[in-house]
């Protein structure tokens, strides 16, 4: 909410809030009502992060390659669609074993609209591991609207938590 109010704030302006820098710049110094637009969910960071590029600032000694996930290769089908991740990348991690594109492959890196979805969808994930511990387990960091899944079956907690630190810094 802070951030909602902060970027709402920083965008009214025309100038350092100075009277006489609003008139040197041909504004009057009133917040300009009719142009001014509410934040959107979707707006409430100011650059949109690159998964890709989270998991390559993340990736290990072990990692061997980072692959993006696109609409044509998403085991999960929700990029880009509605309650779905903006994006998403598989790090390959050389202590997992897997034939198809996904977490088993050691970690992957979503990226939501908002920080409330990616929460949402660790949440969710976690409850359908915790109630049939037979799909497996996971590790799951979260960075404002960054959620980082790492394999829990193949991977240990030693190998997990340098990624978890990484995006956290």
């Amino acid at each position: 909410m802070a951030l909602f109010a902060a970027l709402s704030i920083s965008g009214c302006g025309g100038g350092n809030g100075d009277p006489q820098s609003a008139k040197a710049s041909g504004t009057s110094g009133a917040i300009p009502t009719s142009t001014t637009q509410a934040a959107t969910p979707t707006q409430a960071q100011p650059t949109e992060l690159d998964a890709k590029t989270v998991a390559e600032e993340i990736a290990q000694s072990t990692t061997t390659t980072v692959v993006s996930i696109t609409e044509d290769n998403d085991p999960n089908d929700l990029i880009g669609r509605p309650n779905g991740y903006l994006s998403a990348a598989v790090l390959y991690d050389s202590n997992a074993s897997c034939t198809e594109l996904g977490i088993s492959c050691g970690a992957t890196v979503e990226v939501w609209p908002e920080e409330a979805a990616a929460k949402a969808r660790s949440d969710y994930i976690q409850g359908i591991l915790k109630d049939s511990p037979a799909f497996g387990s996971e590790f799951h960091t979260l960075n404002g609207a960054v959620l980082l899944r790492v394999d829990g079956k193949q991977l240990k907690p030693s190998e997990a938590k340098p990624y978890a630190e990484e995006l956290r810094q």
